[in-house]
């Protein structure tokens, strides 16, 4: 058994998948510690019962050592100001790496957001030599442009410097989009490994309960890149009399959503809900909305994971891998996400699906997929694999 370092942006009580990942290592014989920030994701304020310290050890989650560096707040309004808590994280995290990084046998690093975050593999490589896995879920440079940023050369040479520069420190690149294995070669010449993420909770839904409206609902994350506004326009343009809209979550884009959309007629705002709780709000839904704008095209949203393991049939207001998953798998139906039209149409022909009876074969279909290709026990061993290899080769 070994002692892994998990570098990570966000953890528990933070709500990502690496936490399950963290969990099922130990549970399996592992001395995992996981280095981290103090919490405050997405509400941009510290959770109850933390501090927000230079460094501080706490052990709430599984009894894991939990090493968090501080944060800087007003990520969510401020671009400096989130640029910023990037690098202090970066410059925080690398100072402990270089002084408590000899004491682990591999590290892994898992990256979501800007790829600043994997600083700390510098002193990791360099001077003590461990061996690095990353697994990769937002891709540099392309997610900074996705952010609104505009692309100039010189942008461009310093990023792709910089992407290359992390890359080379790692033995082992893993990503959870199949579009990035290609991507990654472009960008840095290097093999990487397609291992997607999965759905930690089961969902045994209970029956819906009867309203007489088909329910079509957008669970998660409401921000720029979810592309809600003609998510909502679609479906007010498709004009479906027994038919609501749920729109289950939270963020930056929650309020101006309300605002320009609160008065269209079955369309429901209903707050960001706990994950636990989460399999009671799918139960109520007849289809599941996947939603991004062209400018994540590359990335495969973890919610596709959680939606096929419902059994309800997908509207994919999306382009790009999953988009190709729900046509080529006949899970549901897709729209590009800039074409009003196109999203309508979807709408009332998945509204025909429900009220024809058909969602229960879409649903069987979905099932098969969850269960073939994004199986978390075979998933789990496949990333602790893909740290072990590097660990025998650097021995």
């Amino acid at each position: 058994m070994s002692k892994i370092l998990i570098l990570v942006e966000r953890f528990y009580p933070e709500d990502f998948l690496v936490n399950d990942l963290a969990s099922e290592w130990k549970r399996m014989g592992h001395d995992v510690e996981v280095l981290t920030q103090v919490p405050s994701y997405p509400f941009d304020k510290i959770f109850n019962g933390y501090k927000n310290k230079t460094y501080q050890t706490t052990s709430e989650f599984n009894d894991i050592p939990v090493h968090r560096v501080s944060t800087i707040f007003g990520y969510n309004t401020s671009v400096k100001r989130k640029v910023l808590n990037y690098l202090h994280f970066a410059l925080l995290t690398s100072l402990w790496a270089l002084w408590n990084g000899s004491k682990f046998d591999r590290v892994f690093v898992y990256h979501t957001a800007a790829l600043t975050m994997a600083s700390a593999v510098v002193p990791l490589k360099w001077l003590w030599r461990k061996p690095i896995t990353i697994w990769t879920q937002d891709l540099w440079p392309d997610a900074v442009w996705g952010f609104g940023f505009k692309p100039s050369k010189w942008k461009s040479a310093l990023l792709n410097a910089f992407v290359r520069f992390i890359y080379a420190r790692c033995d082992r690149i893993t990503v959870s989009c199949r579009r990035y294995v290609k991507r990654i070669k472009e960008l840095t010449g290097r093999d990487a490994e397609w291992i997607p993420q999965w759905e930690p909770s089961g969902m045994e839904l209970s029956p819906k309960d009867d309203n007489g409206k088909a329910v079509f609902m957008f669970a998660g994350n409401m921000g720029v890149p979810q592309n809600l506004d003609n998510v909502i326009a679609g479906f007010e343009r498709a004009a479906l009399t027994d038919a609501e809209l749920w729109l289950v979550g939270g963020g930056v884009m929650l309020e101006p959503l309300k605002e320009k959309f609160g008065g269209v007629k079955g369309v429901r705002f209903c707050g960001r809900q706990p994950r636990a709780d989460m399999p009671k709000w799918f139960a109520q839904a007849d289809v599941l909305i996947i939603s991004l704008t062209d400018q994540y095209c590359l990335t495969l949203p973890g919610k596709f994971q959680s939606y096929i393991k419902t059994g309800k049939p997908l509207l994919g207001i999306i382009n790009g891998e999953a988009r190709e998953l729900i046509e080529e798998h006949e899970i549901g139906f897709t729209a590009a996400p800039d074409d009003i039209n196109a999203i309508s149409d979807a709408y009332r022909k998945l509204h025909q699906v429900v009220r024809s009876g058909e969602s229960l074969a879409y649903g069987e279909r979905a099932r098969a997929l969850s269960k073939s290709m994004f199986n978390r026990a075979i998933l789990v061993n496949r990333l602790l694999d893909a740290n072990e290899e590097c660990q025998k080769k650097l021995t």
